[in-house]
């Protein structure tokens, strides 16, 4: 079974490069230096948040970066922005460790709401925080790219 852990500074070249598989995976062209840069923000504590990583043995297998960020109608809310767990991890209750311990930070956050994006296409993705008691939140999201 994977440990599941705070990523520390050591941790930081594999949890940029699951970063990197996650997002080409979905079919998007890694940024390394947008990885670079949220990776750092984050083990800096420049912005509030969680950084996990899933470890086998020495290995890193997994992680999930969150985001905390205030709304002034929803609360407290927690936003995955990155989620990934290894291919040749998956169905062994790796993902389903990381995201476990990645809610008991929330709690003890004391978050109001956990949100994060699916890309229709992953339906994979989709039935997997279906199964752990996520729900489409009913709204549509827009985007600018202003970089």
């Amino acid at each position: 079974m994977a440990l599941i852990e705070r990523a520390s500074r050591p941790d930081r070249a594999d949890v940029e490069r699951l970063i990197a598989a996650y997002h080409t995976s979905e079919g998007v062209k890694p940024k390394p230096e947008r990885i670079t840069w949220a990776v750092e923000q984050q083990m800096r504590n420049r912005f509030p948040g969680v950084l996990l990583v899933a470890r086998e043995k020495r290995t890193l297998v997994g992680v999930a970066l969150a985001i905390y960020q205030p709304s002034a109608e929803l609360g407290r809310m927690l936003v995955i922005q990155d989620f990934y767990v290894d291919p040749s991890v998956r169905r062994k209750g790796v993902g389903k460790a990381l995201a476990a311990k990645l809610l008991d930070e929330a709690k003890a956050m004391r978050i109001d709401r956990v949100d994060l994006e699916v890309f229709p296409k992953n339906e994979a993705a989709a039935a997997f925080w279906r199964s752990l008691g996520f729900r489409t939140a009913g709204r549509v999201i827009y985007s600018k790219d202003l970089a």
